[in-house]
């Protein structure tokens, strides 16, 4: 038993002194329980006391203004201290966002483009030193020797463009245009269908003969076939062999222009019913002739008792667009839009205004203005009398 003690308490002596070895590792544990004390907020004073022996870092805090206190000789060397100051006026300059939203708002009115019929002398202006340089251009390039004109009028329809022969005959009268630089621009695309070449000679059921060319614009009448031939020939020679005259309204003409459109009627201002019943009861006098060249052609005439042309149509492509246009002529005589217009000639001939924006109606040329206007009494009469007959044969 002496000897079983002695060697269990030698052996209780020796797990003593393990223990003890044991102990620094148990006290190394508590360093698990700070790491995670570092990522909790440090609530508690044992907390605040752990981290505390974190002043080795505030070296590394100072260390850092010292290193600043080396580099300011590097400050003015460096770009970027002036880039700041820079970078300032670039942020003085976003208040300018909100100063170009009004700036935007008032530019838009004079930025925006002005309606096709409003022109300025300085658009007039351009637009003739243009056709004016292109008509010396291709006058330069013609081998045609005679050199004719391009003249501009203010007719109370509106206005015109003529082309003019060097002899002075009159070769061509255009339709009306709003503005003058529409009629400038009507004449170049005149010049481009005449270069084309698309000419037609027609002769009527009377026996007069004009050109059409491109099936829209309308020669003068001829009364033999050779003489609208020659016409033929001489627009052909002078449509790019003629200089373009400037043009300025006179105060008389722009009157006259004014005062034509502001008087003008519209459809409201008649009883259509009260024209109905004067045209179911009237006695029938005068007659619309609808005539029909061939498969492709058809026109009207408005007939007077004794045969005298009060109106004569251009070409239609069918017996229904024909009679449509001359629905057409009769609303727009009994709207009554009639202006007595003179060409560059002296020729009177009554323009009567259509409906809305539709081309207006041109009747015949007469010598003298009371004549003109006696026809334009006439039309009135017999648009109410008239009948409507086909004529099928050709003349």
């Amino acid at each position: 038993m002496a000897l079983f003690d002695k060697l269990k308490k030698k052996k209780n002596d020796a797990v003593k002194e393990e223990k003890p070895a044991a102990a620094p590792a148990a006290k190394e544990a508590p360093a698990g329980p700070s790491i995670k004390n570092v990522k909790v907020p440090t609530s508690t004073p044992a907390a605040a006391e752990k981290a505390a022996p974190a002043p080795a870092k505030q070296p590394a805090k100072k260390a850092a203004p010292r290193a600043a206190a080396v580099k300011p000789a590097a400050k003015p060397a460096t770009t970027k201290t002036p880039t700041k100051p820079a970078a300032k006026p670039a942020t003085a300059k976003a208040p300018a966002k909100p100063i170009a939203k009004p700036a935007g708002v008032t530019a838009a009115p004079a930025s925006a483009p002005r309606p096709f019929f409003v022109t300025t002398e300085e658009d007039i202006r351009l637009a003739f030193d243009q056709a004016i340089e292109e008509a010396e251009q291709e006058v330069l390039r013609s081998t045609f020797k005679a050199v004719g004109k391009y003249e501009f009028d203010l007719e109370v329809d509106g206005f015109h463009f003529y082309l003019i022969a060097n002899n002075g005959q009159m070769l061509f009268d255009s339709p009306s245009f709003t503005t003058l630089i529409g009629a400038i621009n009507g004449m170049k695309t005149f010049k481009k269908a005449v270069a084309e070449g698309k000419f037609e000679v027609k002769v009527d059921k009377y026996g007069r003969y004009r050109f059409i060319l491109a099936r829209k614009y309308y020669g003068e009448n001829y009364t033999t076939k050779e003489q609208c031939q020659k016409c033929v020939e001489s627009v052909k020679n002078f449509a790019s062999n003629s200089k373009v005259l400037r043009y300025n309204p006179t105060k008389e003409a722009i009157a006259a222009f004014e005062a034509a459109k502001n008087s003008k009627r519209t459809p409201d201002d008649i009883d259509w019913k009260a024209v109905e019943k004067a045209e179911a009861t009237a006695q029938k006098m005068g007659k619309f002739e609808i005539y029909r060249e061939d498969d492709k052609h058809y026109c009207f005439y408005l007939l007077a008792n004794n045969g005298q042309i009060l109106y004569s149509s251009r070409y239609y492509a069918s017996e229904k667009a024909c009679r449509e246009g001359i629905t057409s002529f009769k609303r727009a005589a009994y709207v009554g839009n009639f202006f007595v217009d003179r060409d560059k000639f002296g020729n009177y001939r009554y323009v009567l205004k259509n409906i809305g924006s539709a081309a207006a109606f041109i009747g015949e040329s007469y010598d003298n203005k009371p004549q003109c206007e006696k026809i334009i009494e006439s039309v009135k009469n017999f648009i109410v009398t008239a009948s409507i007959e086909l004529e099928t044969q050709n003349a």
